[in-house]
């Protein structure tokens, strides 16, 4: 009777191993199962994760940082580099309706600013038509760059007013002083002078760190930007 009941003890005993067993090995299967089907997803977010990070922990914050890695990049060869960078952010803006209008607060772009101190000429319109070309053929980068209009003292005219209105809807136009900007740019190699356009690349922190000049075509610019995009972070 004891021995009896022992080994039908033992045997339930042993039966549930087996089944516990025999789960775990289900389970296993079935996680090596989701694995395998998941295992592309799981790589492409893994992946992404990566990129994300080390496009913010790598991204230079000095001045000397970012020159260096744009010439590692070879995009010296394109626009002017400006050394040291120039702080947009410290200049003091209004937007068209006279309110306030800080770079720092503004979404995270690049941005392509043409500064006009006085009447928007013939050169000064090609500079806007080139930069809308150059904006759409980023293609599906577009919304990571901004083009923005600078006002240097006084209103601007009404002919350019009609013009942006009805063919450059996009431009952000705001307003500055002249001898602001100039005292931002005094101390780098950008020489810039109302009568010659110029066209700046603003670095997602606020800094001008490229210009183009009448002699520089879409093109370069363009390649410039693509760059640009591909090495920093959304």
């Amino acid at each position: 009777m004891n021995a009896y009941s022992t080994d039908a003890g033992q045997q339930r005993v042993t039966d549930n191993e087996i089944k516990s067993e025999t789960k775990n090995e289900m389970n296993k299967v079935k996680n090596t199962s989701w694995l395998k089907r998941n295992f592309p997803l799981l790589l492409i977010i893994a992946t992404v994760t990566v990129v994300l990070v080390a496009g913010f922990v790598l991204l230079p914050r000095s001045e000397e940082g970012k020159i260096r890695l744009l010439e590692q990049l070879g995009t010296s060869n394109q626009g002017v580099l400006i050394k040291p960078l120039a702080v947009v952010t410290e200049l003091a803006l209004l937007d068209v309706e006279g309110k306030p209008w800080a770079l720092d607060e503004q979404a995270v772009k690049w941005r392509l600013l043409i500064p006009v101190a006085a009447p928007c000429a013939e050169a000064c319109r090609e500079a806007i038509h080139l930069i809308r070309q150059v904006h759409v053929r980023l293609d599906k980068k577009s919304h990571r760059v901004e083009r923005v209009l600078l006002n240097l003292d006084g209103a601007l005219d009404d002919d350019t007013k009609t013009l942006l209105a009805r063919d450059y809807r996009y431009v952000k136009v705001i307003n500055g002083r002249r001898v602001e900007f100039e005292q931002v740019l005094a101390q780098t190699n950008a020489h810039w002078r109302p009568e010659q356009v110029q066209i700046f690349v603003v670095d997602q922190q606020g800094a001008a760190m490229m210009f183009y000049t009448a002699e520089h075509s879409g093109g370069q610019i363009l390649a410039d930007l693509r760059h640009l995009l591909k090495y920093s972070p959304e």
